[in-house]
């Protein structure tokens, strides 16, 4: 009886390296998968937090009548800094991998078909008919990321991420 058991033990003794070997790839690709999720989530929050702090810039500087493109640059600039392929290059907010748009909207119905652009956010407006004090502040970020690891046939090229915050500016 013990040579037989013995005998098993020999033969059985390589299994564990070859279901390693076979499932390693698998295991290598699940964990890629999910750094690669991961980072892609954090860069949708962060092209989330530049509209926002974008769009709060230009709400802040609308009393003003500072709002411009530039000033939203600056606001989205600072949230996105941190990201790989927009660290360590100049601030350009025109080309990718960032673009920053601002519009100014006027009106004060919420009603956004009968919004119309203004120049400044203090001039007659169609929709209120009448010299307002009121408008909202249009933000726009598109974010371009790559994949941390491109993985061929699954992740190869560039995700682009656009998030939009309107925001509304009540002047007194």
């Amino acid at each position: 009886m013990m040579t037989i058991s013995l005998k098993r033990k020999r033969r059985e003794a390589g299994n564990s390296i070859v279901e390693v070997a076979l499932l390693s790839p698998w295991i290598f690709f699940l964990f890629v998968g999910i750094f690669d999720m991961g980072f892609y989530t954090y860069a949708a929050i962060c092209t989330e937090n530049a509209a926002r702090a974008a769009a709060t810039q230009t709400a802040a500087s609308a009393s003003a009548g500072l709002q411009s493109n530039l000033t939203a640059c600056d606001g989205a600039w600072d949230e996105l800094k941190g990201l790989p392929n927009v660290a360590g290059i100049t601030k350009d907010c025109t080309q990718l991998p960032v673009i920053v748009t601002q519009k100014t909207l006027c009106g004060s119905a919420v009603d956004t078909s009968v919004i119309t652009t203004c120049a400044s956010p203090r001039v007659d407006c169609a929709d209120c008919g009448q010299d307002t004090k009121a408008a909202s502040s249009q933000v726009a970020v598109q974010y371009q990321s790559i994949p941390l690891v491109p993985i061929p046939g699954l992740l190869t090229g560039r995700l682009t991420i656009t998030r939009s915050v309107e925001m509304r500016i009540i002047a007194e």
